[in-house]
C-alpha cells in the first residue's frame, strides 16, 4: 500500500508503515499531527532521560563518573 505524503512522518516515528485502518480513517492533517505528535514526545522523552541521567551521576563518585556515564549512555 503506498502512504500518503502526510503519513510519512508517523511510518519514521513508528519505523514501519502505520496500519492501514489507522491510514484510512484519519484525515491527511490527523495523520500529520500524530506523526509530529509523536516526534515531540520522543524529543521531550529523550530530554528528561537525559536530565535523570545527569542527575543520577551527581550521586556517583567524581572518579567513577565517566565509566558510569558511558555505561549509562
Amino acid at each position: 500500500m503506498a502512504l500518503p505524503p502526510d503519513a510519512s512522518s508517523l511510518h519514521r516515528q513508528l519505523g514501519s508503515e502505520p496500519p492501514r485502518g489507522l491510514v484510512e480513517l484519519l484525515s491527511a492533517e490527523e495523520l500529520r499531527t500524530l506523526g509530529e505528535t509523536l516526534d515531540e514526545a520522543k524529543r521531550r522523552q529523550s530530554a528528561a532521560l537525559d536530565t535523570a541521567i545527569q542527575d543520577a551521576l551527581r550521586h556517583v563518585p567524581f572518579v567513577f563518573r565517566g565509566a558510569v556515564e558511558l555505561i549509562l549512555t
